[in-house]
Order: C-alpha cells, then sequence, then structure tokens
C-alpha cells in the first residue's frame, strides 16, 4: 500500500489562467490529449450470425444517409464531420414519419440486392473474428452501392438534380470479392494456427496502407479536390470514420489524471516538470478496502436545479506496461445502448434473434462484471516505453452523467489531501514565494501547520532526483 502519490505540474498550469493551486483543483484530460497516440486503442472484432450482421450494414446504411441529408442541407458552407455520424440513432429516430418511409425504400432496395446478401451470408458463417482493416474492406466495397441507392431515391424525391447517367460501376467492388470467393478463402487459409491469424491480421494492415497512400496520392494530384470537405467526407472518409465512430457503443468516454509512484526520474521532471522548472504536488492518500483513493468534487448528478456536486472516491489505477491489447467483441459488448434498442436495432432481424442476445442476456450480472473489467483493462495499458513514469491513474467516466464539457472534468480536492509540495530544480524565486503565499493562506483558512515544502536536486550518488524537505518553511495556526 502506498501512503502518497505525486502529480507534476508547470507554473502555468498551477498559477496561471487555471489557477489549479488557489482553487485545489484537478483536470481530468480526454485520451486525444494524452502523450501516448495509443491511449484508449481497443482491439475491437466483430463475429456474429446473419441477424447482428444484417443489422450492422442497415445500420451503416441509415448513418450515411442521415449524413448524405445534412450535406445536402449544409453544402460546403457548414462542416459536416464524424461527429454528426448518428451512432445512437435507429429507425424510431427519423423526425417524420414521411422520412423513415423514404428510408424504409432505401434499405429495401439495398438488401433486395443479390450481392449485398451473399456478402452477408458470407460474413455469418465466418468463424475468424472480422477485426478493423478487414471490415473497413467490405464496408468500402459497399459503400459505393449504398451511395448510389440513396441518390436514386433522393432523385425520386426531387432533393438533388436527377443526373444524366447513374454509375454503373458500384456493385463492381462486392462482385470482385465475390468472384475471388474473397471471404472463404481467407477462413480455409488463415484459420489453421495463431500464427497464420497474425498474417492475416498483417494482410489487411498492408491493404489498408496501400488505401491510404493512393488517397494521398489522389489528394496530392487533386484528382480529389480537397476544397469539397463535406463531398470528400460522405465519398471517401465515411467507412473509415463509420468504424472509429462504433466504438461509442460500446463503452462510455473517460477521461484521466496522472500521477506516478515515484518522483526521481529526470526525464518526468523535464517533460511534466516544464523542464524541471515547475512543481509536484504531494498528495495524501486514502484507503477503502484496501485501495488507495483521493476524494474529489465534481458532477455526481443532476437535479431540479441543475447540476448536483458532491465528493466521491476515485480509486488510484496503476498502468500495466506491456506489449498488445486485449480484443473486445463488438456484438456482444454494446454496453452504452438501451436493452429495448439493444434487442430493436441489433438482436432481432423480422422474426429471428441473435444468438448474441443469448450469450449477453443469460447471465447479465456475469457480463456487466466482464464489461467494467475490459473497460478498465485497455485504458490502463502503455507500453514498456513509458515504463519509466510509474504511472497511476484516477478515471472520471459515467453512463449517467456527461463529463464531455471540460469545466464538469475540473474536479476539487480537500485542502487537507495536499501534503506538501516539492520545487523543481529550476524553479524561479519568485514562483516559490507566490506558491509559499497562497499555501500559507490556505492554512491558516484550514488551521494547519503541517504542510511541507520540499527542494529537488539532483544526487551524484544515486544518479536521479531526490527531494529535500525544507524544514525552516513552516506557518503556523491561526485560530
Amino acid at each position: 500500500m502506498k501512503d502518497e502519490f505525486y502529480r507534476f505540474r508547470s507554473i502555468d498550469s498551477l498559477l496561471g489562467s487555471h489557477k489549479e493551486l488557489e482553487h485545489q483543483s484537478i483536470y481530468f484530460a480526454e485520451p486525444k490529449s494524452l502523450n501516448d497516440p495509443m491511449e484508449g486503442y481497443r482491439d475491437i472484432y466483430w463475429e456474429g450470425d446473419l441477424v447482428v450482421w444484417s443489422n450492422l450494414f442497415n445500420h451503416y446504411l441509415l448513418c450515411l444517409e442521415r449524413v448524405c441529408s445534412l450535406v445536402i442541407l449544409s453544402g460546403e458552407e457548414h462542416p459536416v464531420c464524424k461527429d454528426d455520424i448518428p451512432i445512437f440513432s435507429g429507425e424510431d429516430n427519423f423526425p417524420t414519419p414521411s422520412y423513415k418511409k423514404i428510408f424504409h425504400t432505401i434499405s429495401d432496395n439495398f438488401f433486395k440486392n443479390t450481392n449485398i446478401n451473399k456478402i452477408l451470408k458470407s460474413l455469418s458463417e465466418r468463424t475468424l473474428p472480422v477485426r478493423k482493416d478487414e471490415l473497413l474492406l467490405y464496408l468500402g466495397a459497399i459503400h459505393g452501392l449504398a451511395l448510389e441507392i440513396i441518390n436514386i431515391e433522393y432523385e425520386k424525391k426531387g432533393f438533388i438534380p436527377v443526373r444524366e447517367a447513374h454509375d454503373l460501376e458500384v456493385e463492381q467492388p462486392i462482385v470482385n470479392l465475390l468472384s475471388q470467393n474473397f471471404i472463404g478463402i481467407l477462413e480455409e487459409t488463415f484459420n489453421k494456427s495463431d500464427k497464420e491469424k497474425e498474417l492475416l491480421s498483417v494482410l489487411f494492415t498492408a491493404s489498408k496502407s496501400t488505401n491510404d497512400q493512393i488517397e494521398l496520392i489522389n489528394r496530392f494530384n487533386k484528382v480529389i479536390d480537397d476544397t469539397k470537405k463535406n463531398r470528400n467526407f460522405v465519398i471517401v472518409d465515411f467507412p473509415k470514420d463509420y468504424i472509429s465512430q462504433l466504438e461509442k457503443l460500446i463503452f462510455p468516454n473517460w477521461y484521466t489524471a496522472c500521477f506516478m509512484s515515484e518522483c526521481t526520474n529526470s526525464s518526468v521532471w523535464g517533460h511534466y516538470g516544464n523542464n524541471h522548472s515547475g512543481v509536484c504536488l504531494v498528495f495524501n492518500v486514502d484507503t477503502v478496502d484496501d485501495k488507495e483513493n483521493l476524494k474529489l468534487k465534481g458532477v455526481t448528478g443532476y437535479g431540479s436545479k441543475g447540476k448536483i456536486y458532491s465528493f466521491s472516491n476515485y480509486f488510484f489505477h496503476p498502468i500495466d506496461y506491456k506489449a498488445g491489447f486485449g480484443s473486445i467483441d463488438f456484438f456482444r459488448m454494446m454496453g452504452r445502448m438501451p436493452v429495448s434498442k439493444l434487442q430493436s436495432m441489433w438482436y432481432t432481424l423480422h422474426d429471428s434473434v441473435s444468438k448474441c442476445a443469448g450469450e449477453v442476456f443469460s447471465d447479465e450480472d456475469n457480463w456487466r462484471s466482464k464489461y467494467w473489467e475490459r473497460f478498465y483493462r485497455d485504458i490502463l495499458i502503455k507500453s514498456k516505453d513509458w515504463s519509466y513514469e510509474n504511472e497511476y491513474r484516477l478515471i472520471l467516466s459515467s453512463i449517467s452523467v456527461d463529463s464531455s464539457d471540460p469545466n464538469d472534468r475540473t474536479l476539487n480536492y480537500n485542502f487537507s489531501s495536499l501534503k506538501g509540495i516539492i520545487f523543481g530544480i529550476n524553479t524561479k524565486i519568485e514562483h516559490k514565494l507566490e506558491i509559499m503565499r497562497i499555501i500559507e493562506k490556505k492554512c491558516s483558512e484550514n488551521k494547519r501547520d503541517d504542510f511541507k515544502f520540499y527542494q529537488a536536486r539532483y544526487s551524484s550518488e544515486d544518479k536521479c532526483i531526490l527531494h529535500d524537505e525544507l524544514s525552516l518553511l513552516k506557518f503556523s495556526k491561526k485560530n
């Protein structure tokens, strides 16, 4: 058990516009702002029966149609991006019955296509899981046909001008896959050993790399007009952006505040302590059921007068420094979907029920336990390259509370939780004095005389950064 944790801060964060020391605040950052580009990566795969695969294609079609309609309204004047993909929407979310009827026509025409049904049959018979890069290949293959069917219906309704000619090549990518028995050959070739399954991943990674290079060349040569961003989003970017957004159906958003179990590494001081000119905050640790935690005040719910703020225990989670990530079964891990929508949108098709439903709902307690285990597992992994950090994390995440607003991700600690402050080797004297004045005021308000200041130094003997207590810097209690 640890009795204290360390949090490195720059002077700008501590004393600047955020005034973290004065406000006793800790900011929880979103994954994309962290220093490792692999933060939050999840190895998602798709493996299921005809019901869930058909519903995935229908969901793709629905999201594509909604984005197409948005681009018609927006033109190029208002940007449309992946965040506009209505990933949580189903057919019950259409604004009017007539709009819903239009989509039903589009969907019926799409699923009447013989080649689409052959693709779905092949995917549903797969025993090998389909991962992101392979799924991108299949969605890319059906994308042109889906767009063409949408545009034909838009022409009939007068939403867009009637074209002189329709695209007669939209089915060719699907025909190519089927004529080569592509999915079946993959099953026969790679469903033998773990090594061969790894080769399958390499194959699709290489395929994606080739397609990315071709797209880059086309943009460079202006075959793709980069001034028409909304058009490019629909025609070029949508399949890969749709896949990236699907992850939102699995786990809630999460945010983190980073701490360290040690403060002796010079690289950590150099990076997080702003070239040793910042400071390191020393926090006391509480324990609940032998788990270290820090009490923080933030939004915990909503009432008739708005947001409700209260203190909660936030537990310290150690980072696991290792290679690789655990896998996530998409069709059986859609934990953010309400049960009613999960059943209607994903687990039923006409009179058929997916086997995935039984695997999820037959033992909900066990499923939920595995769900949260996988949620934390993948956000607490970093490669061994980062092991020198000795990082621990507090995690902010809730299905019931929206923390997308940065203001709602700034939580406050009790002053009693802050044990002391370590000045960096290069911390300026004026910054030390300003910090001391803030702490003096807080010690007076909280009747404390045990706050500790430390000075960091390089130890030539230990070959690391040590810190010494500045025992003469004391503030007396004031009654």
